[in-house]
């Protein structure tokens, strides 16, 4: 999965998801039901995290198609000059979106306990959607952070600000003792609405310079 790990890569935030990628890859041939249920999965927390992100409401138990629309939407903003085309196509991915979750619901033990005589899903399907996946999930990643500002985000993570936290750590040495530690992490577990106030006038600071 390059796309997806690629992004997963640019913000640590993401990185439980790769526990994600290294269980598809590695049954596509072994356990194509495990793969594909594990893509839905996938998508379903990558999707999820987002809209929390952006304070977004959504069900918990939201159709899988919906789940997927609703995040492209989130993210593509009315500026966009592609906009129209752009949330087509995410209708349309949304739709392909939704299949993998029909399958992923017919296919076999690894999902729904099926009966051992059911015919079971091929590695053939399975390669296809961990394809489909990269694509779905790359895609959406990659707007998320090629667009992603924390002045209209409800949630940052600590550890996605590490060029702050270290600028916040040179400023602000905190010792206790003769034992050093970290005063962005701390503010950030103790106070965490003043560390977003601080994260963002360093933004604006930053950009201002």
């Amino acid at each position: 999965m390059f796309w997806i790990r690629e992004h997963i890569s640019k913000m640590p935030s993401f990185n439980t998801f790769e526990m994600h990628t290294v269980t598809i890859e590695n049954n596509i041939e072994t356990n194509p039901a495990l793969c594909i249920e594990t893509c839905k999965s996938l998508i379903e927390g990558i999707c999820k995290t987002i809209l929390t992100n952006k304070a977004v409401i959504h069900k918990e138990d939201v159709k899988f198609q919906e789940l997927v629309r609703q995040t492209v939407d989130a993210l593509i903003t009315t500026s966009h000059c592609y906009r129209d085309k752009l949330c087509e196509l995410a209708r349309r991915i949304a739709s392909v979106a939704q299949i993998i979750a029909e399958i992923r619901n017919n296919s076999g033990f690894a999902s729904h306990s099926q009966d051992v005589k059911k015919i079971p899903v091929d590695s053939t399907l399975s390669l296809f959607i961990y394809k489909i996946t990269d694509v779905i999930g790359g895609f959406i990643l990659h707007y998320y952070i090629t667009h992603n500002n924390p002045k209209k985000d409800n949630r940052i993570h600590y550890e996605d600000c590490n060029q702050f936290n270290e600028y916040f750590d040179e400023v602000n040495p905190f010792v206790i003792g003769l034992l050093p530690l970290s005063a962005s992490e701390a503010l950030y577990q103790q106070d965490y609405e003043a560390y977003r106030e601080e994260y963002l006038y360093y933004l604006e600071t930053k950009d201002e310079n």
